[in-house]
């Protein structure tokens, strides 16, 4: 036990306990990895840089060859579609994935 944590000043109580006891079944269900590695006290696998580098690159190199290609009205064009459908849309993708909104 870590000497900077209190000790517990009373046990849990059986309500408490069977709290617990559903939490613990219900992220079984939903990411049973994720609540394993959080049982063993060890991170998840790694992350794969690979898609943050493609990512990285899909908006870098649009961003800096498309207005050495494109005229400036298409370049607003595009800058518009980008900032008005596709980063909302993607916004919502990824917090779907998370698991913070629910499509209901």
């Amino acid at each position: 036990m870590n000497p900077a944590t209190p000790p517990d000043p009373a046990p849990l109580t059986s309500r408490e306990q069977a709290v617990l006891a559903a939490i613990s079944a219900h992220e079984h269900r939903v990411d049973a990895g994720f609540a394993n590695a959080l049982a063993v006290g060890s991170p998840p696998g790694p992350v794969h840089r690979w898609r943050t580098l493609l990512l990285v690159l899909a908006v870098v190199v649009p961003v800096a060859v498309g207005p050495l290609v494109l005229s400036a009205a298409w370049v607003l064009a595009i800058a518009a579609v980008a900032l008005l459908v596709v980063v909302p849309t993607s916004l919502v993708v990824w917090a779907l994935r998370q698991g913070r909104v629910h499509p209901d």
